[in-house]
């Protein structure tokens, strides 16, 4: 492939912003805004944000573009309830990464080094109101692990240090974590690159840890080739499609500087913690860049970008792992409003009994996993509603409730115990089995009428067998059924027509 054939606009963060307000998904604010007043109104709207003139130097910025489960699902290009399958189908379609020289890269139309760079007049800016500083919270890393080669890609913070320097967020393990660890060992610099302003999906890439090469996992998700173009100033791979990208090193030095708090993703701060420095050998970005900032660790968890990341990797490793034990669920739901996978819910299809119980053993075994509810097919997984009537009516807590206790905390977990351990509750909603079908255990649902007119007479249907009023209705071919309640109504005061346990409407016999 070439750079002449490659479409350098097809997965720029600034044509996906166009599509959400195509959708209606964005809130545009042409005003002057300083950067301290972003975060509020960006957490006030449940849609996403475009900022024509933020800060003193009139940025253009979004934010929150991966804040809903519909914008997720814009970004795969399919509907909502089918981003795990379309996630799992591209993950089984591996692809390439394509090297572009810098002239055909767009984020190099821009390029300063040496004294002009200048971290200062980019806009970093604080979220809440007790963080450590101002800092840009959409940041990609991309580097090379020099003691394997093996490429990685993940999501970072960057908080300013000076004009030349940052802090990032390395103390939660992660595989940057561990091989900067590798690196400070060796006493060695490792060269990164940071990008700011991505497509949501290289954003989903950067989330996995998987044990094989990273960069290829940016067009995996996308379904094709990822063009990636080397920084001009540290050799490192980064999509040459992005907005903007910081160029440097984390110095030998290791955990040596006190950074944060932040709001973090269990909606707490997080606490302040020693970080290592990063030195910045260049900022390269293209000619009309949009900046990029994530809306994460405030109060509206179910708005926050990292839990709808989070919850499409959790539905597909759900559907993976269920499948594993012999089960095929119906539907797959990772709740937003709580942090980092902690509760799911699946639909299961009518089937054998005890399956219920056995969905919840295998998912216990899923680390973050806390809170696990299983419904039928019948009940929707998506729905807040629909899940709390199956619990308050087929839920029965001596009978359908699941304990596992001493389970591995996930990180950061404020309900961990001394041993960062947890218990693990499981609720079978499911409808009991071996109970007998009556009309008093069935759910009530708008009629759907297709007329088949097959008879002339009320009597006519009902002498070809018992049937629901609705059954009538088509058996005739009406539209109305007040005719038919009137009929009925004289044939019972004929003695006619009698009623069946569950309603259904019956010739009597002759005597």
């Amino acid at each position: 492939m070439s750079a002449a054939s490659i479409d350098f606009e097809k997965f720029r963060l600034r044509r996906f912003v166009d599509k959400l307000v195509a959708m209606g998904e964005v809130e545009i604010h042409d005003e002057p805004v300083a950067l301290a007043d972003l975060s509020a109104i960006i957490e006030a709207t449940p849609k996403a944000t475009l900022f024509r003139k933020a800060g003193p130097q009139g940025y253009e910025m979004v934010a929150a573009v991966l804040g809903s489960r519909s914008r997720m699902a814009a970004a795969f290009g399919v509907e909502p309830r089918a981003v795990p399958q379309e996630y799992m189908r591209r993950m089984a379609n591996p692809q390439p990464v394509v090297e572009v020289p810098s002239k055909d890269a767009p984020v190099h139309a821009v390029v300063r080094t040496g004294a002009e760079i200048d971290l200062a007049a980019l806009p970093f800016h604080i979220q809440h109101e007790y963080d450590g500083a101002t800092y840009i919270s959409s940041a990609i890393d991309y580097c090379v692990d020099p003691a394997t080669g093996k490429s990685n890609v993940g999501c970072r913070r960057l908080m300013l240090r000076d004009r030349t320097t940052m802090r990032s967020n390395l103390t939660a393990e992660s595989d940057l974590k561990r091989i900067y660890r590798g690196c400070v060992e060796r006493k060695e610099r490792l060269p990164v690159s940071f990008v700011v302003g991505s497509h949501p999906l290289d954003f989903i890439a950067a989330g996995m840890r998987i044990p094989q090469d990273e960069f290829g996992l940016v067009g995996t998700l996308r379904g094709e080739p990822v063009p990636m173009v080397r920084g001009v100033s540290n050799g490192v791979l980064a999509p040459a499609d992005a907005e903007l990208v910081i160029e440097g090193y984390f110095d030998e030095l290791g955990w040596r500087e006190k950074e944060g708090p932040y709001g973090e993703f269990w909606g707490f701060y997080g606490p302040v913690h020693p970080d290592p420095v990063f030195h910045v050998t260049a900022i390269t970005m293209r000619r009309d860049v949009l900046h990029q900032t994530v809306l994460h660790g405030g109060r509206k968890l179910e708005r926050m970008e990292a839990t709808h990341l989070f919850c499409v990797n959790a539905e597909a490793a759900i559907w993976r792992t269920l499948r594993a034990a012999g089960i095929e669920p119906a539907a797959v739901c990772s709740v937003p409003s709580v942090a980092s996978l902690q509760h799911a819910r699946v639909a299961l299809k009518r089937g054998q009994p005890g399956e219920a119980r056995k969905a919840i053993d295998a998912l216990f075994a899923m680390g973050p996993i806390k809170h696990v509810t299983i419904v039928d097919d019948d009940v929707d997984p998506f729905s807040d509603t629909e899940v709390a009537w199956a619990l308050s009516t087929r839920f029965r807590a001596d009978r359908d409730l699941v304990l596992a206790h001493g389970c591995e905390a996930f990180y950061m977990d404020p309900t961990a115990d001394e041993q960062n351990k947890v218990s693990k509750i499981g609720f079978d909603a499911t409808a009991p089995y071996g109970v007998r079908d009556t009309i008093e255990s069935r759910r009530p649902l708008p009629p759907r009428i297709t007329p088949a007119p097959r008879y002339q007479t009320v009597q006519q249907a009902l002498a070809a067998g018992p049937k629901y009023f609705l059954g009538i209705m088509e058996a005739l071919g009406s539209k109305d059924g007040r005719e038919i309640a009137l009929e009925l109504g004289r044939l019972h005061q004929e003695g006619a027509i009698d009623r069946l346990e569950n309603g259904e409407w019956m010739l009597k016999r002759p005597s």
